[in-house]
């Protein structure tokens, strides 16, 4: 055996016994951290929720009456936009003047719901918001619907949200 090789055989010994030292000190602290288990912290913190604002019948009211108000100019925004969509397309899908009906349509949709979600405040009565909940969620499938050209599915949307209306006009004391 060489000098060379005499070293190598010590550099391992060296290396495998700290090996073990770090390996039986893990075991010690794993041994320690399970014979004394860290107590948990106390619980010293108590959320009290608020409760839930009122609202003056003017402010609800109010409320309503944007609201109603919205969904007025929404729902005629919307229902002109289909109105000149389903014109094109009666004389042909795949004109450019159909197409850009199309668009049309789904753009002033999506913004007469956005338009709409920022009328609906905390203080409208859920009578009233509830349908017109409704109604943008059956905008919005209706719109998915279309672009996923799912014809079917999107002619219920439209079905589901014409039959909302008579809720909604009779709640918003419209037409």
């Amino acid at each position: 055996m060489t000098m060379r090789d005499r070293r190598r055989h010590r550099t391992g010994i060296t290396a495998a016994t700290a090996a073990f030292a770090v390996a039986v000190g893990a075991v010690v602290t794993s041994g320690l951290a399970l014979a004394h288990p860290i107590k948990p912290s106390q619980h010293t913190v108590n959320v009290v929720l608020s409760p839930p604002p009122t609202y003056s019948s003017s402010d609800t009211q109010a409320a309503k009456s944007a609201a109603c108000s919205a969904w007025d100019r929404a729902a005629r925004a919307t229902a002109l936009a289909s109105r000149s969509s389903a014109e094109a397309i009666e004389q042909s899908w795949t004109s450019p003047e159909s197409l850009a009906a199309l668009a049309t349509e789904k753009r002033t949709g999506m913004a007469a719901v956005s338009y709409l979600r920022t009328q609906l405040t905390d203080a409208t009565p859920a009578s009233t918001a509830r349908p017109l909940r409704a109604w943008m969620t059956t905008r919005i499938d209706m719109l998915h619907a279309l672009n996923m050209r799912h014809w079917d599915e999107a002619d219920r949307e439209q079905k589901r949200g014409n039959d909302l209306i008579d809720a909604i006009t009779s709640e918003c004391g419209l037409r």
